[in-house]
């Protein structure tokens, strides 16, 4: 769940809730003279207190194009979000100028939501404030401090996710957040405000922190990864029951023992679309000896009491998950310590609407796969509504060792780089050397090794010689 905290302007107290832990996702600064929490006379400086991944969010009003793009360029900003009459045309050449777009709604009436419809593919992310019915003459843009009413969204029928606003505060804690599990599946989080404010423009960090620690779970191991190591991160995928039914824990530990910062945890399955050979085969053998989900989860307890403290990612496909029931599937893993959940075959829509929920209750990550035929609108969509990282695939062939990436493969990863993005982003498919792994870490916060590895399993005597050979192979030294 995202949280976004508005109105921002006081130097010391942008720096003080840049501290807090955890930190909100996004800050945002408006832009817009007649506001009280007007930020036009912050120095740019001021706003170097935020690390990497709190969002810079600029709010405008019915502000000129070029105006926006040379305040975003002097503040850093990632994202701008627009209060005024802004039309789609203008979101979209926003977007274009590589900007993230948020345009806010005030919503009194289902009628109101349908205004948004013309805005679909021109933003990122909407935000749904309270529209007081028949304003008094010059009354101010921007937030009423009033509360949101929820029924109103079951008329939201887009596909853009959206920010929760509407007079949030502190004693809202509580039932926040449920708020993107239950009111809708394209809520992605919200935004807050004046109830957490001591005058205009300077917010209780105090009180920002217990609203956050409130209603986001407990860091999840992905996140604190890519926060303490932000590159040259290092996955590796392997087959659970390959090559023996056995062999789970003991390449867990051999892995870990390694250095690798991350494990994917394949689960077998008899018609895997997306694996090339060396993992089908795995597959195969790890199937025939008896490996299924529940076996998986079985020997996945206690890994945690053991001592293993590296993320781990259940990579799967839809059709055994679903025999297993999703929201079992989600109560196993994190039952057992998983902390994200790939499912390749998971179609987007159903995601949003049917697996989110039970993923977000039970404090997992949903990481979403991305190729170089993939729209830029469909990545930005995918970034704001998933979490933990976005998976790029390096190419739209199935997964298999490379000895090196063509040119129309680096240009996607630069594409993508250029983006911004709020996710961190692994390359997977082809990483199997040192050239392949540090083209991929140059241009993303790490790669992921799979067919490598595997192949190395089934040439060496233990799961440990493997490990090591495999380090020596992309030249990382533990």
């Amino acid at each position: 769940m995202l949280i976004k905290v508005c109105g921002m302007r006081d130097a010391a107290n942008i720096a003080a809730v840049a501290r807090l832990s955890p930190a909100p996702d996004m800050m945002g600064f408006i832009f817009y003279a007649p506001s009280p929490r007007n930020a036009c006379s912050t120095p740019p400086e001021a706003l170097d207190a935020l690390p990497p991944a709190i969002r810079r969010v600029g709010v405008f009003v019915d502000e000129a194009p070029e105006t926006i793009v040379e305040t975003a360029r002097r503040y850093g900003l990632h994202t701008v979000q627009l209060h005024g009459t802004e039309p789609p045309e203008m979101c979209a050449r926003l977007r274009a100028e590589g900007l993230g777009v948020i345009k806010a709604f005030g919503i009194a009436t289902a009628a109101d939501i349908a205004r948004t419809a013309p805005y679909e593919g021109t933003c990122d992310l909407y935000v749904f404030d309270t529209r007081i019915p028949d304003p008094a003459p010059g009354a101010p843009h921007g937030g009423t401090g009033r509360k949101f009413d929820h029924t109103l969204l079951a008329a939201y029928g887009g596909t853009t996710p959206f920010l929760l606003s509407g007079g949030l505060g502190p004693e809202d804690a509580e039932n926040a957040g449920q708020l993107t599990a239950t009111r809708h599946p394209l809520c992605a989080g919200v935004d807050i405000n004046s109830r957490f404010e001591t005058t205009p423009g300077v917010k209780k960090p105090a009180a920002i922190e217990k609203f956050i620690q409130k209603t986001k779970q407990p860091m999840n191991r992905i996140d604190k990864l890519f926060q303490q190591k932000p590159r040259g991160v290092l996955s590796v995928y392997f087959t659970a029951g390959y090559p023996g039914p056995d062999d789970t824990v003991p390449t867990i530990r051999a892995l870990a023992a390694a250095g690798v910062d991350m494990l994917e945890v394949g689960i077998p399955f008899s018609d895997p679309m997306a694996d090339g050979p060396v993992i089908q085969h795995s597959g195969t053998v790890a199937l025939e000896g008896g490996m299924t989900l529940r076996k998986l989860f079985a020997q996945l307890e206690g890994i945690r009491a053991a001592g293993i403290d590296i993320p781990l990612v259940a990579m799967g496909y839809l059709n055994p998950i679903m025999q297993y029931g999703i929201e079992q599937f989600c109560a196993s893993c994190a039952s057992v310590g998983i902390d994200g959940v790939i499912i390749p075959d998971l179609p987007f829509a159903d995601y949003l609407r049917d697996v989110r929920p039970a993923i977000e209750r039970h404090g997992l990550h949903l990481i979403t796969l991305i190729t170089p035929e993939t729209s830029d609108e469909r990545i930005r969509t995918i970034d704001a509504s998933t979490s933990g990282f976005i998976y790029m695939v390096s190419t739209a062939s199935t997964t298999g060792a490379r000895d090196s990436f063509d040119d129309r493969t680096l240009d996607y990863f630069r594409r993508v780089d250029a983006m911004g993005l709020r996710n961190p982003r692994m390359i997977g498919f082809g990483i199997s050397n040192r050239a392949t792994f540090e083209a991929a870490t140059c241009h993303a916060s790490g790669a992921i090794v799979g067919s490598a590895f595997i192949r190395l399993v089934g040439e060496s005597a233990t799961v440990d010689e493997a490990a090591k050979r495999l380090m020596n192979q992309l030249g990382i030294k533990n």
